[in-house]
């Protein structure tokens, strides 16, 4: 089976801001060099054919309820069935794909170091565990991580495929990835696409230019 994943402008620049946020601020503080992670979920548009599925990711809400940690996240058992509840009302049109979570580090450096951009086995036994997610996915849930951490220099750039699943951009001084994953059924067995020779293409649509020398946080101090 081969898997899609398109993400909107609206929706990657959603995921990006809770990644920052987080990151920065956390749960309403600073957070030091690394910030704490955060958890979401996403809606929109599903295309199953007979050797592929296309998801198309138009809409993200952050879980505010969610602990938040350093090196983990956890969600609310009744915040994703309370969002969904309120999707099916104001966007029925809309079906939920799946959920998102972030990963913080202090520096580029750390990131390469620990493949920080990848999903841990952790995250892979979080998805194959969630009941709900794959219930209400039709048991085709998608999984999105978005990486960020802090760089020294800032380069003129725009977006990256690093590889067929995991896209990067960069916005000031902050460098993203998105790494993409998706969840299906081998007879009774929960199964889903690993991280490297992935089945799954991402698509970020992000046309996004990062000026060189740009930063965030020294705008946010003039």
């Amino acid at each position: 089976m081969f898997y899609r994943v398109l993400i909107s402008n609206d929706a990657l620049g959603s995921m990006a801001l809770a990644a920052i946020e987080a990151y920065c601020r956390g749960d309403g503080r600073p957070t030091g060099r690394k910030g704490l992670e955060t958890l979401g979920y996403v809606w929109g548009h599903k295309k199953i054919s007979d050797d592929s599925i296309i998801y198309n990711v138009s809409k993200i809400s952050v879980s505010l309820s969610a602990t938040r940690h350093r090196d983990w996240v956890r969600a609310d058992p009744e915040a994703g069935d309370l969002k969904n509840s309120f999707m099916e009302r104001w966007s029925p049109e809309l079906s939920l794909l799946g959920d998102f979570h972030t990963h913080p580090y202090a520096s580029i450096d750390e990131v390469k170091e620990v493949s920080g951009f990848e999903f841990s086995d952790a995250d892979f036994k979080s998805l194959e565990s969630d009941d709900w997610l794959w219930e209400k996915t039709g048991n085709a849930p998608l999984m999105l991580a978005i990486t960020i951490c802090r760089v020294q220099r800032v380069h003129l750039s725009q977006g990256d495929q690093v590889r067929n699943n995991v896209g990067s951009f960069s916005v000031g001084e902050f460098r993203f990835w998105v790494n993409a994953a998706v969840g299906s059924l081998d007879g009774e067995e929960r199964t889903c696409t690993g991280n490297k020779r992935s089945p799954v293409f991402l698509d970020l649509h992000s046309r996004f230019f990062n000026l060189a020398s740009d930063r965030i946080e020294r705008r946010l101090e003039e």
